[in-house]
């Protein structure tokens, strides 16, 4: 399956907030998936406890392009057959709230692909309700 996941939303906060929902380990085990391992810096390679996405119940991703606060790209793995596919945040500032676009492309299992393409809206208002209660 070609996935190809294009979501944009304007949050009522601030960049530098939601930079830190994006980079902070204990945030983004809230709204995306557990993980005790994620480092903000290029080539920093973490993994993400899953239930449906992968048979071993691990997301592999690697970091591989960072600018605070604008822009990070993980490469994310949910198996070893596949190439990584490519999930892209970015961060524009709109007054005192911030557009968030997020981008996830590339081949992947169809039925994890499914579960991905479905399931980025819930996150992303996962990722709202943390930033109101941070």
């Amino acid at each position: 399956m070609n996935l190809d996941v294009v979501l944009e939303e304007v949050l009522p906060h601030p960049p530098e907030e939601v930079w830190r929902a994006l980079t902070d380990p204990e945030a983004i085990s809230e709204w995306l998936m557990p993980t005790d391992d994620f480092e903000a810096s290029v080539g920093a390679r973490f993994r993400m406890k899953t239930q449906r996405l992968a048979a071993d119940g691990w997301v592999r991703a690697e970091i591989v392009e960072l600018r605070p606060p604008r822009r990070m790209v993980w490469a994310w793995s949910v198996d070893t057959v596949r190439p990584p596919t490519t999930l892209t945040f970015e961060l524009a500032p709109e007054g005192d709230h911030t557009r968030l676009r997020l981008t996830h492309k590339g081949e992947i299992d169809p039925s994890a692909g499914a579960l991905i393409q479905d399931g980025w809206p819930g996150r992303i208002e996962e990722m709202r309700r943390v930033l109101e209660h941070a």
